[in-house]
């Protein structure tokens, strides 16, 4: 009762003081509620950490920020995926979903200088994709071009682009030979499912899968996440969740 007192005076001085900064509170609040009120959608189901439980007291890492880029990851979610590529000691990662190359940037300014990072998207030419990919803003998405165009120059050299539908993807030759899996594709359930089935047949024994996106407003992330038979672990103040396996 105390604290339901406490909110609904602090609610009253916003609406005297800034009644617009109300907009903001309950954004949030519904935006939680949301999260509540569908349990598929609720990801309090996974433990959760803090970035300085991957991290431990004093690491170092390169971050590249790209300001005013959309559909990308967030500057601590560049730091996340760093620092798990230094929890495995990264040789070879494996991305789905280059994008502009945002992520792609992280992982191979990150991993070993003698390491490669291979990430894969739809050849520009031919955008197609065999699966269903119901949101309208991923499908604009999936047909737009420049995928990489972001990476910088000097890190060419570690990266090699794939060009292909996931769902048609043969992991034959990468099979159990890669450190870390970043899925961060289409988050249908279909391409969520694909794309960690396939990912996990190229990990190594004791390498790190992880996923952008777990988050209640992308519900098919989170359903498939929920029923996976193996711990997964989200990081605090970001929509990254991952396992060790």
């Amino acid at each position: 009762m105390n604290k339901t007192l406490s909110f609904i005076s602090k609610i009253a001085k916003i609406a005297i003081n800034n009644p617009s900064d109300l907009r903001v509170v309950f954004g949030t609040a519904n935006s939680v509620a949301e999260a509540i009120a569908c349990p598929d959608n609720d990801v309090r189901f996974f433990p959760c950490i803090d970035y300085s439980d991957i991290t431990g007291t004093s690491s170092r890492f390169k971050i590249q920020s790209f300001p005013n880029v959309g559909a990308s990851i967030s500057m601590l979610e560049c730091a996340a995926l760093a620092a798990l590529i230094k929890k495995t000691n990264a040789m070879r990662v494996f991305e789905f979903g280059t994008y502009k190359g945002v992520s792609t940037t992280q992982l191979a300014l990150n991993i070993n200088e003698e390491g490669k990072v291979f990430t894969l998207d739809l050849p520009e030419d031919h955008p197609q994709y065999a699966l269903e990919i119901s949101n309208e803003l991923e499908r604009h998405i999936a047909a737009e071009s420049g995928k990489g165009i972001l990476l910088p120059y000097d890190l060419l050299s570690r990266v090699e682009f794939l060009r292909a539908d996931s769902a048609t993807f043969d992991t034959t030759p990468y099979r159990e030979t890669m450190d870390l899996v970043f899925v961060d594709g289409a988050h249908s359930y279909e391409y969520v499912k694909n794309d960690s089935e396939k990912g996990l047949e190229m990990l190594k024994k004791g390498g790190i899968i992880a996923w952008h996106d777990c988050i209640h407003n992308h519900p098919d992330v989170v359903k498939y996440l929920k029923k996976m038979h193996t711990k997964i672990t989200l990081i605090n103040g970001t929509a990254l969740a991952y396992s060790q396996i």
